[in-house]
């Protein structure tokens, strides 16, 4: 039980291009499966909401859609839908599929690996244009080197839209307790959202 005095709560959103892990992170944040995790692409269509304890905070989980280059009406409505359950959280995490990322600047990049380049400078362009400042969580770090992580954080960072950089692996927790610890002290003070069970 928690002192009611020192309860937390708010909403986090995660954002990223399609098969960045945003629904590994959640579900990883959470200890259960809250949202479906596939290699099919855009498999989440409507934000979905996951609750994560922290001490004395509730994080509201939002598990946006990825966001891509929209061509089709389903499309936009689905790329709305991500940025809407963006604009009213009280913090944002982008999260970016490093190795993809990595991948797409070299030979060894698909076609797939360059998509997610492209959607990743898209949403970093949009963040640039309003203005908002997020949390990047660089993902999917498994095996990855060192410097080469670093070298990304740091072209990342450049782009003036992060306040901090986070390098995880959903799928396996590194980092993640980190993240969650952040993501808690970011929650404004006030009554949980949600019942404690």
């Amino acid at each position: 039980m928690t002192d009611f005095e020192n309860q937390r709560a708010g909403f986090a959103a995660i954002i990223g291009a399609p098969n960045a892990g945003k629904s590994t992170l959640v579900n990883r944040l959470t200890g259960s499966k809250v949202s479906i995790v596939t290699q099919k692409v855009q498999t989440t269509r409507f934000p979905v909401r996951g609750i994560a304890m922290e001490g004395d905070a509730q994080i509201v989980l939002v598990d946006t859609p990825g966001i891509f280059t929209p061509r089709r009406r389903l499309d936009r409505a689905m790329v709305a839908s991500a940025w809407g359950g963006a604009q009213d959280a009280d913090i944002v995490v982008h999260l970016i599929d490093a190795q993809s990322h990595i991948n797409s600047e070299g030979r060894e990049g698909t076609a797939a690996d360059r998509r997610s380049a492209e959607d990743t400078e898209t949403i970093i362009a949009n963040l640039q244009s309003t203005g908002t400042k997020v949390v990047l969580a660089l993902n999917k770090i498994d095996g990855m080197r060192r410097d080469t992580l670093l070298a990304l954080s740091q072209k990342m960072f450049e782009s003036g839209v992060y306040s901090e950089v986070y390098m995880i692996s959903a799928a396996n927790g590194d980092g993640v307790e980190d993240l969650k610890q952040r993501l808690a002290l970011s929650m404004p003070k006030g009554p949980w959202l949600y019942p404690e069970d």
